[in-house]
């Protein structure tokens, strides 16, 4: 890493430091109004800490498989460019190859405005895994702006290949919630979808989404904005997206908890993923040298404003 970049980041009370996830590096960003911290094996934002209040994030302590392929759960994965099970190869792993590599710092610096900027590029060439698994190559890139409301991320996805790329993606965010079971999703009243620990059927959203336990739904063609209410915490995280056609709530619940071997017993209580992406009828092509964007903005409030 070349000392003009650490400089750049030591500018912003950045550091970074080795991290126990498969032995790669973390970015911490350290500011009086928040701390953010990215890990850079699998380019996930792993934590955002308001000053004050508790992380906007979600982590288990349990800490996964060892293999390349062991899942953790925490923070916001990048599932692409796939989502859920490969169609074809029934061999490799869940939710596609983004969030099982080492990703490449290469800028930091602040916005205009003075927002925090810091960006990572994960590139197919340089991962022969990758090449060998998904043939077409492409390049991906995260963009995260940081401030005191709140956080960003802006994800770039280019077609370097000269065929058209199939995607179906997801910001897999495990939003942290005092107890899921009060918790709240607003927003999706009347949305339509498919509920996939119901055997794929289809059924229409009826006011708020509560409690929010056992579920693995994705609501197709859903609105660009939805908030989490949380009355354990007293906050609300208001949640909006751009590139984004579904929105994918899931939690295990109590039972498929237990189940798992990379997941803590009562994990499935503290959290609720909030996901943007594109999945199932929403999943879509990048044309031959192309790029296709998603992007994802959070910015918490309190549930009841003064």
């Amino acid at each position: 890493m070349n000392g003009q970049l650490m400089n750049e980041l030591e500018e912003l009370g950045g550091e970074i430091r080795p991290a126990s996830l498969k032995k790669c590096d973390e970015i911490i960003v350290d500011q009086p109004g928040f701390t953010a911290v990215i890990a850079l094996w699998g380019g996930h934002l792993v934590s955002f800490i308001p000053s004050g209040q508790p992380d906007l994030l979600f982590q288990s302590d349990n800490q996964g498989g060892e293999g390349r392929f062991g899942r953790r759960h925490f923070g916001v994965p990048v599932c692409w460019p796939w989502f859920g099970a490969n169609e074809d190869e029934e061999d490799y792993p869940a939710h596609g190859l983004a969030r099982y590599f080492r990703w490449q710092f290469i800028e930091a610096g602040r916005f205009k405005n003075g927002d925090v900027k810091i960006v990572i590029r994960l590139a197919s060439e340089d991962h022969p895994l990758i090449e060998e698994m998904w043939p077409q190559a492409f390049e991906l890139r995260q963009v995260f702006r940081f401030s005191s409301k709140g956080f960003r991320i802006n994800f770039t996805a280019a077609n370097l290949s000269d065929k058209p790329m199939p995607v179906s993606e997801a910001l897999h965010t495990y939003f942290h919630v005092g107890n899921n079971k009060t918790a709240q999703v607003h927003g999706l009243d009347q949305i339509t979808y498919v509920d996939k620990f119901n055997s794929g059927q289809t059924v229409v959203q009826q006011g708020e989404v509560s409690p929010c336990h056992y579920m693995d739904r994705v609501y197709l063609d859903a609105p660009q904005e939805c908030e989490i209410h949380d009355p354990d915490l007293g906050r609300r995280l208001q949640i909006q997206t751009e590139g984004s056609a579904s929105t994918i709530l899931w939690n295990p619940g109590d039972e498929l908890a237990k189940q798992r071997i990379d997941m803590e017993d009562a994990d499935y209580q503290r959290f609720v993923c909030v996901e943007a992406g594109n999945a199932l009828s929403n999943a879509y092509k990048i044309a031959p040298g192309d790029i296709h964007q998603l992007k994802l903005k959070v910015k918490h409030k309190p549930l009841k404003e003064d």
